[in-house]
């Protein structure tokens, strides 16, 4: 690996180990312990032998063997068969509820883990700025949050499994160091040699990591364009077309997976040979060359036969860690770039500066950050509170870009945008969102009830305000005729309603906010004569009673406004 990515290496372990330190320190004890008491039931093994009729001899067999003599001898318990057979299943038990606790206790970090980083990735994402949130793709947010995440908590199991089975390694090391230790150097010696032959695969496992993360990418892109336009696929006929460009990206996805899948394969048969031949190493050599008696001989290769398998479950564990890296790359980057484009956060219970006048505009100047044209160039103006103004002007104009530095979602490069007399800029802007409702030509509502979609911006309102807000929304009428009325499903993105019906909704609940500041962008350009003409006499009952910032095409939707500002020319009226 490069130097970079053992860099992002460490820093992923780093991070993980960071999380929660306390439980995973008590769970790391708890793997101590539980393979400790696993090697203390292998030294059992010894007076079983010995009371089968297996010589341990006058070595390190035959001293455990007297220590254990001795043990029982001070407990006033006689060694024999029944009782050393009992203490063996006792401390088998043991290993297995300690098994289990680990397990459970594993499960639980890990998950831990998943949450905290899934809410700092969505933290840093909802306090980024919106100049940055829409010059990013979408796909890579939801890919982040589900799929990346998600492997991240499995990154966080397979380092746990890593740090266990180096733990069970260590105790089997230290009781064949014990036995003896020329036979524990020789097994080392063949392990390390095994790691050696499968090293050139970690670099292989590392390259397909990278790629199945452009896989999985480029497929959820593809998804979340495709299902969001699939009105249009359908109406096109296309549908073959796209399941085409579908299945060439699961090909490539699955190609990675296969690729995997025969390093996996290949490890585990290269540790099988690598397993038998040093075993066969380890037995010829004690016979020919070590004076090892044959009861510390069984012991020692029953130790070997489960320290190979071991070895091997670490390089595979690391692989997959090295496979699952680039999930930890992306979600860092993507959290980094999230923090450097950051907006302060703002207090729970802050307040909007309150409209009392005027929203004043002076002298703003703004241009998007990669654009190659001043989109707000030197502009001045005010809006009345309670006033109703219009904004028009040709498509390109900058209409919507002057909405959001109304809304306080983007902030000028020059110039100030003030609320009576407070500028907003800072927590004042944040705060100043608060009291804006803003509807956009594409409505957003829930997969749910009329109910939850008006309520989510007020979960306290009352019914009585619900309806008030339908009334004067104009959406009462459609809202009574519908199956379950306010507890009517209307599906996801409101698909079981017209789009004028969505309008008015998404209308009612930008009233229930009670905002000071309604802002409508393009919000009738979709809709047939009828239903804008609904739109049109809500928004003559509000005249007046609500400071309005309309952007409209259309003459219909703004032919009561008499304060407009056109944009794209170098007349105004009535600014």
């Amino acid at each position: 690996m490069r130097r970079d990515q053992w860099q992002a290496l460490k820093m992923a372990v780093t991070a993980f180990f960071h999380f929660a330190p306390a439980r995973l320190s008590l769970l790391f004890v708890l793997m101590l312990v539980q393979r400790v008491t696993a090697g203390v039931g292998l030294l059992l093994i010894i007076p079983l032998l010995q009371l089968v009729g297996f010589d341990t001899g006058s070595g390190m067999t035959g001293e455990f063997a007297g220590m254990i003599g001795r043990a029982f001898a001070a407990l006033g318990l006689e060694m024999t068969l029944p009782l050393i057979l009992v203490c063996y299943v006792a401390l088998v038990s043991l290993v297995a509820g300690l098994n289990y606790l680990q397990s459970v206790m594993s499960v639980a970090v890990q998950q831990g883990y998943v949450c905290r980083i899934r809410h700092q990735l969505y933290d840093s994402l909802l306090h980024s700025r919106w100049q940055y949130f829409i010059s990013q793709k979408m796909s890579d947010f939801i890919h982040g949050l589900v799929q990346q995440v998600s492997t991240l908590g499995m990154c966080a199991n397979t380092m746990l499994s890593l740090s266990s089975q180096l733990i069970l390694v260590l105790v089997y090391v230290g009781v064949s160091l014990l036995l003896s230790w020329q036979m524990t150097l020789l097994a080392a010696g063949c392990g390390v040699a095994l790691l050696a032959i499968l090293l050139p695969l970690n670099r292989v496992v590392l390259r397909s990591g990278h790629l199945q993360l452009g896989g999985g990418k480029q497929l959820m892109q593809m998804f979340t364009e495709q299902l969001a336009s699939l009105k249009m696929i359908k109406s096109f006929g296309s549908e073959s077309l796209y399941l085409g460009k579908m299945d060439q990206e699961s090909l490539c996805m699955e190609q990675q997976v296969l690729r995997i899948s025969r390093i996996n394969a290949l490890t585990q048969l290269v540790s099988m040979v690598g397993g038998v031949i040093a075993f066969s190493l380890c037995f010829y050599f004690a016979l020919e060359w070590f004076s090892i008696s044959l009861a510390t001989l069984l012991l020692l290769l029953l130790i070997f036969s489960r320290l190979m398998p071991q070895l091997a479950a670490i390089q595979s564990a690391y692989q997959r860690l090295l496979h699952q890296l680039p999930a930890f790359e992306d979600v860092r980057q993507l959290m980094q770039a999230c923090d450097a484009a950051a907006e302060s956060k703002l207090a729970a219970g802050a307040l909007p500066p309150q409209l009392e006048q005027r929203i004043s505009l002076e002298h703003v100047s703004f241009r998007y950050e990669h654009g190659n044209r001043q989109v707000i160039d030197d502009i001045s103006m005010e809006i009345r509170k309670n006033a109703t103004v219009a904004l028009t002007g040709p498509s390109g104009a900058g209409k919507s870009t002057l909405a959001d530095l109304i809304a306080g979602l983007l902030l000028p490069d020059a110039g100030t945008i003030g609320c009576d007399e407070v500028v907003l800029e800072g927590d004042a802007r944040m705060a100043w969102r608060r009291g804006v409702a803003y509807i956009t030509q594409e409505v957003f509502l829930f997969h749910d009830t009329v109910r939850a979609n008006l309520a989510w911006v007020s979960p306290e309102v009352s019914e009585a305000e619900l309806w008030q807000a339908l009334e004067m929304a104009a959406a009462a009428d459609f809202v009574r005729a519908l199956p379950a009325g306010l507890d009517t499903l209307i599906g996801d993105r409101g698909i079981r309603l017209s789009g004028g019906e969505r309008q008015r909704l998404a209308l009612a609940r930008a009233l229930l906010s009670k905002p000071q500041l309604l802002i409508l962008d393009e919000a009738t350009s979709a809709l047939d004569h009828e239903n804008e003409q609904k739109i049109h006499q809500a928004l003559l009952q509000l005249d007046g009673k609500l400071t309005m910032l309309i952007i409209a095409h259309r003459e219909t939707t703004i032919a009561h406004v008499k304060q407009r500002i056109v944009l794209g020319i170098d007349e105004t009226r009535g600014a």
